[in-house]
């Protein structure tokens, strides 16, 4: 990666081009659009890069919460627990993940509890197994490498969970965002992502960019990692032009929503919701399975729920399904139709009641770690009318 990017570098600063033309089609390479941005083009793909534009049918496209999913990145079973967990984690973790963690420090998941390893793998598969049969294409990120997981081991020590690509990667419109996290040890995910979908991105239309890494301070006595910026996927709610962002205090801050509203730019308006700390993200307290019906923990929500409700059916969820069963995290596949876990019978029945297919599938080995569906996959197309 670093030979990539001293690549893209000597790209952008070219000076001695043999002709305009050459130049032009070697920007074709750099996708970066921030001085804080990296290109995927590896060697190959530069090389193809020059002779022929992106296809279209390898467009990155999400604007909708809804709509057919076509392509997705969804998380693997790597769990290195902490040697000590980061106090913001008793603000919203579930009861049961929080004592598993406790109990196993330091240890992987593998090593902690094989069963409970083995149970996630499965669970992860079953899922992947639906999605594949609904015609969807499924990524899955590779391990991080020991050298990627002692990023940032000076201020908080090696460790790592991928169980949930939604937050360090987000795509809107055909804008693919590689994300700062709140926690240092969730910002390694980035490595295993980036090096899985790397050549998928470069044969796209995606412009991709980093955000700007948050200074490398360690956790201060109010459970904070710094300034900032902060911004994680399952904060981000797309509605076409207008997106929502949530603030609990426990992830995305109001520096991250402010750098997302600069880096959009005036075709968007992105809005900040604020959030109890009972929960990490908005995605733990509200799903939109189609236009006009929303899953919601009203208990969630500061100050009132957002006026884009207004006119919407509500299905209301109990703030301990949504806290310690993340009940309002689905994964939506089409306008028709979610997935849940099994385990909410009165949810399951209420959306089947407002119109909606539900597939029920086992996700308990993964929701105890405080995130469920919507947080353990991220689109990279979805076909949406509104």
């Amino acid at each position: 990666m670093q030979r990539t990017w001293r690549k893209v570098m000597r790209v952008k600063n070219i000076r001695h081009s043999p002709s305009r033309r050459n130049f032009c089609k070697q920007s074709l390479l750099t996708t970066a659009v921030a001085a804080t941005g990296f290109s995927f083009a590896n060697k190959a793909q530069a090389a193809q890069s020059t002779t022929k534009m992106p296809n279209e049918e390898h467009a990155v496209s999400v604007h909708y919460e809804w709509g057919t999913l076509k392509e997705v990145v969804c998380g693997i079973p790597n769990l290195v627990i902490p040697k000590k967990l980061p106090d913001v984690v008793y603000n919203y973790a579930p009861t049961e993940g929080i004592k598993f963690f406790e109990a196993n420090l330091g240890k992987t998941l593998e090593e902690a509890d094989p069963k409970t390893f083995a149970k996630a793998s499965e669970q992860m598969d079953t899922a992947i197994t639906i999605l594949k049969k609904r015609g969807v294409t499924v990524h899955r990120p590779n391990k991080v490498t020991s050298d990627e997981n002692a990023y940032l081991s000076r201020i908080f020590p090696p460790s790592v969970i991928q169980f949930f690509p939604r937050d360090p990667m987000l795509v809107i419109g055909n804008k693919y965002i590689e994300t700062e996290l709140f926690i240092p040890l969730r910002r390694r995910e980035r490595f295993g992502i980036r090096s899985a979908i790397a050549n998928r991105l470069a044969e796209s239309n995606a412009q991709v960019v980093s955000m700007p890494v948050a200074i490398p301070t360690k956790e201060d006595k109010d459970g904070s990692w710094g300034p900032g910026p902060f911004l994680e996927g399952g904060d981000v709610f797309l509605f076409g032009k207008d997106i929502y962002v949530g603030n609990s205090g426990n992830a995305s801050n109001s520096a991250g929503i402010a750098w997302l509203r600069q880096y959009l730019g005036a075709e968007y308006a992105v809005h900040e919701i604020k959030l109890t700390p009972k929960f990490l993200h908005l995605d733990c307290c509200l799903a939109t399975p189609r236009p006009g019906l929303a899953v919601i923990c009203r208990e969630a929500f500061v100050d009132g729920l957002p006026d884009f409700l207004n006119d919407w059916k509500l299905i209301d969820v109990p703030f301990t399904d949504a806290k310690e069963k993340l009940a309002c995290n689905g994964l939506v596949i089409d306008e028709k139709t979610i997935m849940i876990s099994t385990g909410l019978d009165s949810l399951a029945q209420n959306l089947r009641n407002a119109g909606q297919e539900v597939i029920e599938t086992p996700f308990d080995a993964i929701t105890q770690y405080a995130g469920g569906f919507r947080c353990w996959h991220h689109p990279l197309v979805r076909t949406s009318k509104k």
